[in-house]
């Protein structure tokens, strides 16, 4: 049985605020909101730092003096290589997978979509080196969302590109760190030549970048 937060609701009603057996599917009980995505998306642009979201950052009386002082939680929580190796890949999701629709011209995006059981949730959480955003669609009461282009995609596009009008395009990755191994898509290993000779007369071996020294065994 998961282990469980609880929390007392104001009629007095215990309520569970986390369960945590539904993260070994991949789910979370009550579901994390698009203010939590884009706070921890937004680590792999900003050089592996997370900084606590906030709406706000300073309230002044009408005298011009400082009431509260909403002071930014940050920590490096992420190695530069790490960092290194999200964002090239991240950024392969975005240009090269499922986001392609969150694309526009002028600016390096990297990101990734998301897709519930049955399409009821949709998702894409992206950023360049200037803004980071999540966007999710759905519904109160979960339906189905059957269209071809992922609509959180769509709308992510529409908001991040005219602020960025006028923006330099900045690198998210040094790919000249990298060096390009050959892997078997079988056993995750360094490609023999019997990867290549496969009895079904299909290609299981691809090309992956990484760190030296990260190369998988042979």
């Amino acid at each position: 049985e998961g282990m469980t937060d609880r929390y007392e609701a104001p009629s007095g009603k215990i309520m569970n605020d986390l369960d945590y057996s539904p993260l070994a599917m991949g789910a979370l009980t009550l579901g994390v909101s698009v203010k939590d995505m884009a706070a921890a998306y937004a680590t792999f642009p900003n050089n592996g730092v997370y900084r606590e979201a906030r709406t706000y950052t300073k309230v002044y009386d009408s005298d011009g003096r400082l009431i509260i002082d909403n002071e930014q939680d940050s920590r490096k929580i992420l190695s530069d290589k790490t960092v290194n190796y999200m964002n090239y890949c991240l950024y392969n999701a975005a240009n090269h997978g499922t986001g392609g629709a969150a694309i526009f011209q002028g600016q390096t995006i990297a990101g990734k979509t998301g897709t519930t059981s049955s399409n009821r949730d949709r998702w894409f959480c992206g950023y360049t080196s200037y803004y980071t955003a999540a966007v999710w669609v759905g519904y109160d009461q979960p339906e189905q969302i059957n269209v071809g282009t992922n609509p959180a995609s769509q709308m992510w596009r529409k908001v991040m590109m005219p602020i960025h009008k006028g923006l330099s395009n900045n690198a998210l990755f040094n790919g000249n760190v990298f060096r390009t191994v050959a892997v078997c898509l079988d056993s995750g290993k360094i490609a023999t030549p019997a990867c290549h000779q496969d009895v079904r007369g299909i290609n299981r071996v691809v090309n992956v970048n990484v760190y030296p020294g990260d190369e998988p065994e042979g």
